[in-house]
């Protein structure tokens, strides 16, 4: 069995069996493991004191998306108490995971056109303030949930469709066309990070970016083999960040929104459907390109390993807490 392999299998602290997970759980449990591996002895010492026996940052990837579905009565976490809670107290948690920037946006600043005081990057922010402080208040989540967003959300972060987003005008025949200038963008019509764009087979190209392209990087795998892979591929320098690592998120977010308007570029557009008084984008028709899956699923198995990296690189650079708990 490869080295690498074993170490992460030693890392999850259990025997490897071939199991089935949601393509979106493969990704982030993916990027989990890839930070797994990537940590200095200081700060998996640090981590594993808000992690619960047996879990690894790969395992708990997966919590924010349970707590989600759990607040629609589906997945494992319908009956948990701490998700039931959570959703309780923060209610607003689904919108943690995403902002719609316009698609030539250059720089996150807050009170930009499509961002919000809890859009991911804000969260991401607030995930590492909780991690390093002191104290807690008893109306702020967890340590050890805001490492299990802080995880997750990482990988979202390299999702382009989760950072950028389209805007439109439309002509009389309702034909979409696309806005990429955020001035311009203000006040229109967005797709919600492609859930409103839907191919003929009815599929939506944020799914398709979530699900469909990780499916054809894994090719059948699980996400132990998969990082395992991407890891003996090795770490880019050109994908560490530069100077503090509180200015790292707003970088590497402007960065999936470049690529989000790659994804976008050559899309054909077709007709949009409104609501019936004409007051709310319901769809609009696209059609993908001839070797779209292809070429996108090269920039998504980039992204994974990205994200794992610099999960990691975030991570090994946290002020831990001496005494941190959960």
């Amino acid at each position: 069995m490869p080295a690498l392999l074993i170490l992460l299998l030693t890392i999850a602290g259990w025997s490897f069996t071939a199991q089935a997970w949601a393509f979106g759980d493969l990704g982030h449990r993916t990027v989990g493991a890839i930070a797994d591996a990537q940590l200095t002895p200081e700060t998996r010492a640090a981590v594993r004191t808000l992690l619960r026996s047996g879990e690894t940052l790969a395992t708990v990837a997966t919590w924010p998306d349970e707590v989600k579905r759990a607040k629609k009565n589906l997945g494992p976490l319908t009956h948990d108490a701490e998700a039931q809670r959570f959703n309780e107290d923060f209610p607003d948690n689904r919108e943690w995971h995403y902002v719609d920037l316009p698609l030539d946006t250059a720089v996150y600043t807050e009170g930009a056109v499509g961002s919000r005081l809890n859009d991911i990057v804000q969260t991401i922010q607030r995930c590492i303030r909780v991690i390093e402080s002191q104290t807690v208040s008893d109306h702020e989540m967890t340590r050890a949930q805001a490492l299990r967003w802080l995880v997750h959300l990482l990988g979202d972060l390299h999702q382009p469709l989760h950072l950028g987003s389209g805007y439109y005008r439309f002509d009389a025949q309702r034909q979409a066309h696309l806005i990429t200038d955020p001035h311009e963008a203000a006040g229109k019509d967005e797709d919600r990070g492609g859930t409103l764009l839907l191919t003929a087979a009815e599929e939506q190209l944020h799914a398709f970016w979530d699900d469909r392209l990780v499916n054809a990087v894994a090719k059948g795998r699980s996400y132990l083999e998969v990082a395992q892979d991407l890891l003996a591929q090795g770490h880019q320098e050109a994908w560490d960040g530069e100077g503090s690592y509180h200015h790292w998120i707003d970088l590497w977010a402007i960065e999936s929104v470049r690529l989000g308007k790659s994804a976008y570029e050559r899309l054909v557009f077709g007709a949009a459907e409104f609501d019936g008084d004409h007051t709310g984008l319901r769809k609009i028709t696209i059609t993908l390109p001839p070797g779209y899956e292809q070429a996108e699923a090269k920039i998504v198995e980039q992204q994974l390993a990205k994200a794992g990296y610099r999960l990691a690189a975030i991570l090994n650079a946290l002020r831990f807490p001496a005494a941190a708990s959960h």
